[in-house]
């Protein structure tokens, strides 16, 4: 039989991302229906309130959140016919069925709908730190390949150890961020949360550049 080949690099974070962002419904709807009743999704739109206020964002930022929210609410209810499903439910000539049907899931899908204006702020937060994570990684560039250069030419000693842990390091640091700042449905601010991740982020390329065995 031949051996499954496995995911790696940015497919590797694409397989994680999927997985977390069902993990992360999982844990609204356990937080909400178990820790937090029977107004949990009061409190889970709390969370989202308060996350909004500690960001104190830019009118221009502001926007560019709402965009994304907006783009992950059409992609997850309106293109699955879920939106127009809830809005037929709620005139007066549907069944009677059908009705009974949408109210059955709204709690279900209320917190549905809350967990992913939450986790789609998030995700915006991270697409704006990204020119900050450009910078980073253009200095861990540059001085890795400073690094590697004069340990070429030095003859110094080379560690294929190093360079291999600092290459999962690296993807590991981008997971851990996501588990850490993605799933949990608590306030955070992501101005003391995220420049940890960043500087490991940059500590994991330069060290991978640094140590990189081959001739560039």
């Amino acid at each position: 039989m031949a051996e499954q080949r496995r995911l790696t690099g940015l497919l590797w974070l694409a397989k994680w991302f999927v997985l977390l962002t069902l993990f992360v419904l999982i844990v609204d709807l356990f937080c909400v229906f178990v820790l937090w009743s029977p107004n949990g999704a009061r409190h889970l739109e709390s969370v989202f309130q308060q996350e909004v206020a500690l960001l104190d964002l830019q009118p221009s930022q502001v926007a560019f959140l709402v965009d994304v929210t907006q783009a992950f609410y059409a992609q997850v209810f309106v293109s699955t016919g879920i939106d127009g499903t809830l809005r037929q439910a709620a005139d007066a000539e549907t069944p009677e069925s059908a009705h009974d049907f949408a109210v059955t899931l709204w709690p279900v899908l209320e917190t549905a709908m809350i967990g992913l204006k939450l986790f789609a702020l998030r995700v915006g937060v991270l697409i704006l730190t990204l020119p900050f994570l450009a910078v980073i990684t253009a200095v861990a560039l540059a001085d890795g390949f400073v690094g590697w250069y004069l340990r070429r030419t030095g003859g110094e000693r080379e560690s294929g150890f190093i360079y291999h842990r600092a290459k999962r390091g690296l993807a590991w640091s981008f997971l851990l961020l996501w588990i850490v700042y993605l799933i949990p449905p608590v306030p955070m601010d992501p101005r003391y949360l995220l420049p940890p991740f960043l500087i490991a982020s940059g500590i994991a390329t330069r060290l991978h550049v640094a140590f990189f065995k081959k001739y560039l």
